[in-house]
Order: structure tokens, then sequence, then C-alpha cells
């Protein structure tokens, strides 16, 4: 510690008459410089190793906080994004007319798959707007009926959905073509009715209308409802529903290429009366990416802020606790000659050192976190430029702010409050 010069001798103890110090002990004003500070901050810091890392857990608690929330919301972006851009941002619906006066029809969906952009398109809509049907497995039998919601779909939509079976097969455009009466059960229809293979060409009837089930649904990736409903081609539909149910027809297209087709998707449908079939078009990549990464981020910097806080108050009691067991201490420095500006420098840097501190340990400590995490929910671990960087001067900065007011408090420790107690 660099001491102030002070003046030897010690005369008659005559008590100064607004101080208890002898009158011969006068202090020069101190040169302490920030080497000498900082090198003081560390003695001070090295002395209470207890103090000191119960100090630094706040700080690590709060940067580990900072490392992991930034890290999982940039792989979640990320991993969200990529879902979703394969699946629903490239899939445009188009509604108009009914069965019986059909704006939408299989020449208007063959012009639409023609389309540069387009992967595949068909024809889907719910018979009744989803109102259930009494499906038995044997005619004029209502003991073991089972109450059932139908979709018409051609082919083609099925496969734009992306309906796979767990036994038997998908029916083509021939069924359509040549009036087959053929259904499809999801999966969980079939559970309903106790049909769990296709095999003996297993039959279901509705409204006395006899239908062989070709095929089970076990997954549709952009139609889950087909899982619960039955499936049956156009020509089948037009025989059980009474041909007012709203047409859609689903399109798949290439990335980038979902805006272009909503545009021109009604002309190709139908060129005559284009402005009577609206297109749903998702949201542009670019807005969704800012959309999902603005409701990320919003939700896990509330765990970041949250970190911070803990880290500040940690470091700020803490250190108003040390102050008060140091009095004789910062009081015998201010009578060796240190300023107030001294006492405060000094105690905001050694919150500094300690906020630093944390922060490293913090950042190591959130590594590990967050790339554990990202490798559960088998993501790419991102994590966005400079954090690294970032996270130990948020240590310091949370130390800095920390410190504040315990410095001001020590700054207002005298001599004579020292000596007293």
């Amino acid at each position: 510690m660099t001491a102030s010069r002070i003046r030897t001798g010690w005369p008659s103890c005559r008590v100064r008459r607004r101080g208890l110090l002898p009158e011969a002990i006068r202090t020069e004003t101190s040169k302490l410089g920030i080497l000498a500070t900082a090198h003081e901050a560390l003695i001070g810091v090295s002395r209470q190793l207890g103090r000191t890392t119960i100090c630094a857990l706040g700080t690590t608690i709060a940067v580990t906080a900072f490392v992991v929330t930034n890290g999982l919301s940039a792989s979640a972006n990320n991993s969200v994004l990529s879902t979703f851009n394969a699946l629903n941002a490239t899939t445009v619906e188009f509604q108009g007319g009914t069965s019986h006066h059909p704006l939408l029809t299989q020449a208007g969906v063959a012009r639409l798959s023609k389309l540069h952009g387009v992967v595949s398109a068909g024809l889907i809509w719910d018979l009744d707007q989803q109102q259930p049907y009494d499906v038995s497995r044997q005619p004029h039998d209502s003991s073991n009926d089972a109450e059932l919601s139908f979709t018409a779909a051609s082919a083609s939509a099925l496969t734009t959905i992306g309906a796979t079976t767990s036994s038997g097969r998908m029916y083509d455009s021939g069924a359509d073509l040549h009036h087959q009466m053929v259904a499809l059960l999801g999966y969980q229809a079939a559970q309903a009715l106790g049909i769990t293979s296709v095999r003996g060409a297993p039959a279901i009837f509705v409204d006395g209308v006899a239908l062989t089930v070709i095929g089970i649904i076990d997954s549709a990736q952009q139609d889950t409802e087909v899982l619960a409903n039955v499936v049956v081609p156009p020509y089948v539909a037009s025989i059980i529903s009474g041909g007012t149910d709203e047409r859609t027809v689903i399109a798949r297209t290439r990335a980038g290429a979902a805006q272009l087709i909503g545009n021109q998707g009604p002309y190709a449908l139908d060129p005559y009366q284009p402005t009577a079939i609206q297109a749903a078009v998702p949201p542009s990549p670019t807005t969704l990416r800012a959309q999902v990464a603005t409701s990320l981020s919003d939700l896990l910097h509330l765990l970041e802020l949250a970190g911070i806080a803990v880290g500040i108050l940690s470091i700020a009691a803490i250190t108003i606790l040390s102050i008060n067991q140091r009095r004789s201490e910062i009081g015998l420095l201010r009578a060796l000659g240190y300023r107030r500006l001294d006492i405060a420098r000094l105690i905001s840097l050694e919150a500094m050192v300690i906020g630093l501190l944390g922060g490293i340990l913090g950042t190591s400590i959130g590594m590990l976190l967050f790339v554990a995490a990202a490798d559960s929910q088998q993501w790419t671990p991102v994590i966005p430029a400079g954090i690294i960087v970032i996270a130990p001067v948020l240590g310091i900065a949370t130390g800095a702010v920390a410190g504040t007011y315990p410095a001001f408090l020590a700054m207002r420790i005298t001599p004579m409050a020292a000596l007293r107690s």
C-alpha cells in the first residue's frame, strides 16, 4: 500500500477542537493513482476469498444466464425456422365454390400444377362441415356404429399433405376416374371401428353406401385432421354428401415461391373468375424470421435480466456488509491521507474485479450448459458472435453498478468514526 507521508513526532496530546487526532498528525493530499488503487483492490479481493466467492456467485449466475439465453435463442430460432420453412412456408391454400357449383376443379388443379414453382397440388375439403356420419362395419347394424367425419381428397392432395399409410395403399387418380367406391381410414378412425389391417378388404357402411377400405393413414405432415376421419375420393364424396361444401385446393411450392403462386394461382384455377378465389399465403420468410426471433428473444431475455438483477443485488449486499466490517480500516486509510474519491475508487474497483471473476466463470459454465441444452433438443448449437467477449464485460459492468452505492457509503466514513468504532 502506498502510504502518504506522515509527520513524525508526538507532542502533548492536545485534542483539536474538531477532531480526536493529535494536532501533530497531519496528512498531505494523497497521490494514489489508478494502478496503485487497482493493486490495493486486488489485495483486498484476494485477502477475503470466502467473501469474494460469495460475491462472484451472483455475477456468475447473471453471466451464465446471459450466455445460455442468447445461445438458446439463436439455436431455437435456427431450428424453428428451418422446420417451418420446410413445411408451412411452402404451402398455399385456395378456396372458392362448392361441389355443385365448383370454381375449383381437377382441370384447374392440373393447370395450377404446371406453374413454375409448384411441387404438387390437389383438391381437399370436409364433408358437411365436419359433421359426423354413422359408420358401421355391417349393413343395417347400428350396434357397433362409430360417428366419424369425412374428408374428400384427390390422389394428388394426399401427396401434397404428406399422408402415409401403415397398412394398405393410397388410392390413385383412377379411383375417381372409374368411380371406385373405396376409402382410407385415419388411424384413429380405424381404431374406433376396430380395423387394424386391410387384409381381407374390410368394408364400411355409411347411409347404406358400402366402401372398401384400402389403406390406413398413420401420418400426415400438413393436415393432421385426416387421422381421425374417413378419407374418400371426390366421386365418393359426391355420393355421400349433399354437395354444398366449400372446396379447397392445397399446393406445395418450392422455397420462396409461395408469394408468387398465391398471386398467379387464382388465374390458373379459374381464368374467368379469378377474383372469386381466395388465396391463403404464408408470411414471407423474412417477416416470419423477425417475428419468431422477437418472440423467443423476449421470453429468454426476461430470464437474463433476472439473472443480472440477482448478480447486482448479491454483490451490493455483501459489499455493504464488508464495509461495515472494515470501518476501522477505511477510517485509518482516511487518517493516512486517502481522499474520499480514493476510497470510493478502491471499493468500486474491488466490486469490478469480483464482477470480472464472476463473468469469466459464468461464461465458461454458460457455454457448457448451452451446448448440453442444445444437444438434448437435437439443435445445432449457434452462438452469436462476440458473446464470449461481451459476457465478461457484462460481469465488470454488473460489478461497477453494484459497487456504486457501497462506494458512496464508504467514502462517508471519517477518521473520527473509525476511532470510535
